[in-house]
């Protein structure tokens, strides 16, 4: 069998409900106190010379996915989806308006949901408008996730002719068994086709996402999928542990009837599929993304330029990312604002002209050192916490606390401390996120209570 199954000592570290840690104070942290109004003096707040990203939320898909624990409903109705895309434009042209200069752009993405749902006609409509929101900076990114089941040679080239740059394909797994188990048959010819229509149209900009811990998933498979995925070399790879969550999304239950792996299997397919992508030539990128030698991804983590926003690891270093449509979140240096997720509430809000924010959180400073604390980890596997308390000027003090959490991690050999320096051993890079709920306030209950 390919893959090591785990020293199962590491249960209690590898396993456990931790945030990913895509923000800092985390969204469960969120209340409805902080919402609209604060986003509104947020906006209002923001320097012409800060850059600001912009997220679009397009909540539909045609056909429902067993693992998905995205914000989104199936809809076969152009007139809902049409009726969504109104409210989307009145929320854009309000959050812009309260803005009091003309933003600079540093990159556009686009996810869902299904993005690709949109026609071609919808999607040079929303690309027109949002040219004229603001100047898009030199080199900037437009990024779009589409489901290859959906994109054909028309699409694509409608995609090219509005700046896409990035596509990012949802390619899950290639065995027949686990597409048709979870609702996704899209088979390794047809992303080989897309792939090569993107290429074709100068979209050479191509990520996969993967899962492992879904069922009739082994390491032999994923070890499978991972050379198939190779194979067809593109810029990047996210490798995402299956979230079972069925207390939220009722329909994953479906999948235990299969049988889920236990978390040893999960560990075992996770350690396969990397040692494939090492091998293929991909390089590590924090806890869970891989990416050719050379691509920026790549080049940002060597440079120390990495960051970790709600898409993942990226280059982006705007300092502003406002998020459109329902569920959407958007960060300022102030601090996080959430759209409703309810689709009638977001659209009625939206249509009415108010910001549709619901709730949020505003930041402390001890708040942003402690977010820079988990991003550093959570892009390096180390941190120089000193180092950043002195470029914060914020007292070590703060944190003392974190460091007597991380002892237990420390005992059993998967971080190792010296002096204020902090650095993961576990081969095992899910790890982390263990380390960085050490250094998050907001967390239920330290490490140090949960090992006794």
């Amino acid at each position: 069998m390919t893959g090591v199954f785990p020293d199962k000592s590491l249960n209690f570290w590898l396993e456990r409900p931790v945030p990913r840690y895509t923000s800092y104070p985390p969204a469960p942290a969120f209340h409805p106190g902080v919402a609209a109004d604060a986003y509104a003096a947020s906006l209002a707040g923001l320097s012409p010379d800060t850059p600001v990203s912009l997220y679009l939320h397009i909540p539909f898909c045609r056909d429902l996915c067993l693992y998905c624990g995205c914000n989104t409903t199936v809809t076969h109705r152009d007139d809902r989806i049409d009726t969504y895309m109104g409210a989307l434009q009145r929320e854009i042209v309000q959050t812009i308006s309260a803005i009091p200069h003309r933003p600079r752009i540093a990159s556009i993405h686009w996810g869902g949901g299904t993005p690709n749902i949109l026609s071609d006609k919808a999607l040079r409509e929303m690309f027109a408008m949002l040219a004229d929101m603001g100047d898009m900076d030199s080199g900037g990114e437009i990024a779009m996730e589409i489901d290859p089941r959906h994109a054909g040679a028309s699409q694509i080239e409608t995609l090219a002719g509005c700046g896409v740059t990035r596509v990012s394909l949802g390619v899950q797994d290639f065995d027949a068994d686990v597409q048709k188990l979870i609702n996704r048959v899209q088979p390794y010819e047809m992303v080989e086709r897309t792939c090569a229509m993107l290429r074709d149209h100068g979209i050479t900009a191509i990520n996969f996402d993967l899962i492992y811990g879904l069922p009739r998933q082994t390491p032999d498979s994923v070890a499978q999928t991972a050379r198939q995925v190779a194979h067809l070399r593109p810029s990047r790879i996210a490798l995402f542990s299956y979230a079972h969550v069925p207390q939220l999304k009722k329909h994953q239950k479906i999948l235990e009837d299969a049988g889920l792996p236990d978390k040893y299997a999960r560990l075992a397919m996770e350690s396969a599929a990397r040692g494939v992508l090492r091998d293929a030539g991909y390089v590590e990128i924090g806890m869970d993304h891989f990416a050719l030698s050379g691509d920026a991804l790549e080049l940002a983590a060597t440079e120390r330029r990495l960051r970790r926003n709600f898409q993942g690891y990226t280059t982006d270093n705007a300092t502003a990312l406002l998020g459109f449509g329902a569920s959407s979140i958007s960060s300022t240096p102030d601090g996080y604002f959430q759209n409703e997720r309810l689709l009638p509430i977001y659209q009625e809000a939206a249509v009415a002209g108010t910001l549709p924010a619901a709730r949020g959180l505003l930041l402390t400073d001890e708040d942003r050192l402690r977010g820079r604390v988990i991003e550093t980890l959570m892009c390096y596997m180390a941190c120089d916490v000193a180092a950043i308390c002195a470029q914060m000027n914020m007292p070590m003090s703060a944190l003392d606390n974190a460091f007597a959490a991380l002892h237990p991690m420390q005992q059993a050999g998967l971080v190792a401390i010296d002096g204020a320096k902090l650095r993961l051993l576990s081969p095992y890079r899910m790890a982390v996120r263990v380390a960085c709920q050490a250094f998050d306030a907001y967390a239920g209950s330290s490490i140090a209570s949960r090992a006794a």
